[in-house]
């Protein structure tokens, strides 16, 4: 049955959105056009240029609604399908389902309650949900209180972006974590830090927040700031071992909320041929086996224990690195994840129609 999708999400390569884009338009009978919401919503670094677009934002969503109603009137789409949907108010999809054009969102965050209110609100008009997380579709009520449909699809790895065929030659660190600085990494990294104190050990963080705060941590360590696209693989890929870290502490409004049991990292790091180690937790253990593809730990002291066991354990870190890749390599691909969405996306358009009148 062939489906005409339009597609509202970021455009820059790297971009998780613009991975599922492109996937989707490779699969047979899938006729898509797309929107880019980055182009209606620009992300700046400077404080300055971000208070700017706090003040413009909503004349920007404004834009960005106005051009996804164009599209809308233009082809007349089976589905609109919206990543995440931040420059996307709950009025606008409400309006957009009610003229007979079936709306989904892929949600690849923690909680949908954790970036606003008109986001918070717009989740629950959506006619489709289709979520990243594992726990998400059985406390999409319960915990989230939300009445519309969510199913899950995992992350994954981009080919274009994050797959290497062969082990990496050049690792000039021992230790690499690649990750948006929160307080939790914070903190993991200082334990680790007293952990492998006077140890010599060479070790780089990237991503953004790192650099702001280096002073807190040795003198020693490569602060590398935020890295996308191939260039994060080519340096995640220059660590012995890299970290793979998930955000557990989840509080909003004061209330506890899931945290993370995987992230992109998960299967981007073993597609990159890295050997790594990942957070323990009751999906990632469900995914790799810990002995032969992905040893996990559980705290800071773990962390070093195993850093200091696989080190000199070269040839052993590379047979896990070549088990992991084998593992994810295609399976845990965004194409392979894409026809998983689609597959969702057909049975919900079905039993729709089903259910008409």
């Amino acid at each position: 049955m062939p489906i005409k999708i339009l597609f509202v999400g970021a455009t820059w390569k790297g971009s998780s959105a613009r991975s599922l884009r492109e996937a989707l338009d490779q699969l047979p009978a899938v006729f898509i056009d797309e929107v880019g919401e980055d182009h209606y919503l620009p992300i700046y670094r400077s404080k300055l240029l971000r208070g700017f677009n706090r003040v413009l934002k909503h004349w920007q969503m404004g834009d960005l609604e106005r051009e996804i109603n164009a599209k809308l009137t233009a082809l007349h789409p089976d589905v609109m399908m919206i990543y995440k949907g931040n420059g996307v108010s709950p009025g606008f999809v409400k309006k957009i389902k009610e003229r007979g054009t079936f709306t989904v969102n892929v949600f690849p965050d923690l909680s949908p309650h954790a970036h606003g209110q008109s986001l918070h609100k717009a989740m629950g008009e959506y006619d489709l949900v289709i979520s990243t997380k594992s726990f998400h579709p059985d406390g999409w009520s319960s915990i989230y209180g939300y009445s519309n449909n969510c199913v899950f699809v995992p992350h994954g790895y981009d080919p274009a972006v994050h797959l290497w065929p062969e082990a990496p030659q050049f690792q000039d660190f021992d230790v690499v974590l690649a990750a948006s600085w929160r307080p939790e990494y914070h903190e993991l990294m200082l334990a680790f830090a007293r952990a492998v104190d006077g140890a010599g050990l060479r070790v780089g963080l990237a991503g953004n927040g790192w650099q702001e705060r280096r002073s807190e941590f040795p003198a020693s360590w490569v602060h590398a700031g935020p890295l996308y696209g191939r260039a994060y693989g080519d340096w995640i890929r220059r660590g012995k071992i890299v970290i793979a870290p998930v955000h557990t502490q989840v509080l909003i409004d004061g209330i506890r909320q899931p945290g993370d049991e995987d992230t992109t990292r998960t299967y981007e790091l073993a597609s990159a041929f890295c050997f790594f180690l990942h957070r323990r937790t009751p999906y990632a253990e469900k995914i790799y086996n810990e002995i032969t593809e992905v040893p996990m730990w559980d705290t800071a002291e773990e962390l070093a224990e195993k850093v200091f066991y696989y080190l000199p354990k070269e040839s052993k870190r590379r047979d896990l690195a070549a088990a992991a890749h084998a593992r994810a390599v295609p399976a845990y691909s965004i194409p392979s994840r894409a026809g998983q969405v689609l597959e969702h996306v057909r049975a919900a358009l079905v039993a729709r129609k089903v259910s008409k009148p």
